[in-house]
Parts: C-alpha cells; structure tokens; sequence
C-alpha cells in the first residue's frame, strides 16, 4: 500500500468511525474480525426475546466474547449499565465458554467512571477471564495489518495517483461551487505559505500525503478563479473557509480532526464515493492551506 492509498484509508477509516453507530458500527467490527480472522470469528445474530445473549461475537481459538457499543453520543452512565448488563449476562449465558471478554466502542477516549469500571471488572475476575476494551485504534491497527484487497473490501474504493492527472476544471467547479454558496465577502489579500507550514501544525503522515498531492495540481484552482467574471469570489471562499478553521479550531479538536471536518464541510455528501471528487476536496484544500486560509502559518 502506497502512502496516498494509506491516507485515504485513514480518512475512511475516520469517516466510518464517525458515521457508524448502533447496529451499523456493530456489523463494521463483525466485518473487520471476518476479514481478519475467517471462520475462526463467530458473529452472533439477536433472535426473537433471547436477542444475541450478550454475545456480539466470538473468537474461538482464544476463547475471547466481545461487546460491542457504538452510540451517537456518549453517555456515561448509560454506557456503564451497557457494560454491567453485557458481562452479566455473558457470564450467565457464556460463563463456560470465555477466558476473554472485550468491551468495543468508537470513542476516542472513554470517561473516568468507564475506565474504572473495566479495571475493577478485570480485577475481581483475575487469573479467570481477562477483561479489556478495544477502542477505534485497535480497529484500524487490524485493518491495516489485512491484504489491500481486504482493506478495500471493508473501507471500500479510494481515489489513486492516477486520479490526480485526470482532475480538470468541471471537476473542481463543483467542490468551488458549494463553498460559494457559503461565502461572504471580504478584502483580505492571500499570502504565500512557507514549506514548514506542513509540520509545525502537528498534522499526521496521511494527512500531510493528502495535502502534498493536492498541491500537484492546486494550480488548477489559481486557473479557475482568474476565468471567472467575478473576481471577489476567490476571496470570499477564502473568508468563508477561514471562519469554519476558526470554529473548529475554537472547539479544541486535534489537527487532523480540523483538517477532516473541513472536509466535510466543503464537500458533497452525495459524492463522498466519487474518487474523482475526492481529489478534488482535497485539491482545493490543499490551494487554500498554501494561501494560510486554513492552519497556522510560521
């Protein structure tokens, strides 16, 4: 796996992590012990009033039960029963089955009471069954150890290196497009970006790829403002794109998650699978992270 391939997985990956929740991040981690683990990883289907028991799968050659909770927002004292009730009820129902019992979620870091409740568990059952938490990371360190066909099969499809050279003007239009339609107008003037700018705002390997492949063909969007009748519209994504920094920089969030929440708010949802497109997100971010619209400058 080249490095671009590698940043727009990791940028799946997050999308997935953020989007998926409930049943759906519970059948993203069933398809992910799959790929890894084959037949040797049993999902386990709710029927009827029994449910899954408590079971949301199982790794037989280790013995190992998994729970799995993904909710849209985190809760703590709802997640603490969630883990109460789980290993209860796996230990009624699977008690002579399991010597490891994780407990799976997609947070980034889980609150005070939580982390407690998991090392009191663990302790009271020590030297019998293991207890553990797997978070997103854990997740991501799987996929990325499987063959690249089965990283595509779970993350699906990626723009490749290739897709950069095809990129035209009708492909960048509509990513400009739907920021102009956001913008208000302003008098700031661009300012050129030194190289540095890259590293001294703490962004990741992948993240630093996606934004040195859009500056391949950041000229194109320089070409299309300077085709446009309106000459203040350059000016006024830029303002537009400045305030949205501003805000998610304002919520304390790590670089990367600033970087991919200007992705989200810049694209179409409705083409997010369209490789083409998605170069061409990441071409226009890449434009305005050189003119120091977007991240800090030296």
């Amino acid at each position: 796996m080249n490095q671009i391939s590698r940043a727009f997985y990791e940028l799946k990956f997050k999308d997935y992590i953020r989007e998926k929740n409930g049943t759906e991040f519970e059948d993203f981690f069933s398809k992910i012990m799959k790929a890894k683990h084959q037949e040797n990883f049993i999902s386990c289907k709710p029927w009827g009033r029994e449910g899954d028991r408590k079971n949301d799968g199982y790794l037989m050659s280790e013995r190992h039960l998994f729970a799995v909770n993904g909710p849209e927002t985190l809760n703590q004292s709802r997640m603490l029963n969630k883990i109460n009730d789980d290993f209860n009820g796996a230990l009624s129902h699977w008690g002579i089955y399991f010597n490891k019992w994780s407990f799976v979620h997609n947070q980034d870091a889980l609150p005070p009471q939580i982390v407690e409740k998991i090392i009191s568990l663990n302790e009271q059952h020590s030297g019998k069954i293991h207890i553990n938490h797997w978070d997103p990371n854990k997740l991501k360190s799987i996929i990325f150890e499987l063959d690249d066909t089965l990283v595509d099969e779970i993350l699906g499809p990626i723009p490749s290196e290739r897709d950069y050279t095809e990129i035209g003007f009708k492909d960048i239009q509509p990513v400009i497009n739907a920021i102009s339609r956001r913008a208000t107008p302003t008098e700031e003037n661009f300012m050129p970006v030194p190289e540095n700018k890259l590293y001294i705002n703490g962004l990741s390997d992948p993240i630093i790829e996606l934004i040195r492949c859009g500056f391949k063909r950041a000229t194109l969007v320089t070409r299309y403002f300077n085709m446009q009748t309106n000459i203040t519209m350059g000016d006024e994504i830029e303002n537009t794109l400045k305030l949205e920094y501003e805000k998610l920089k304002n919520q304390h969030l790590p670089p990367d998650d600033i970087y991919n929440g200007l992705c989200s708010f810049i694209r179409d949802e409705e083409k997010k699978d369209d490789n083409i497109y998605q170069v061409a997100v990441h071409t226009v971010l890449a434009y305005y992270f050189e003119q120091c619209t977007i991240f800090e400058g030296v």
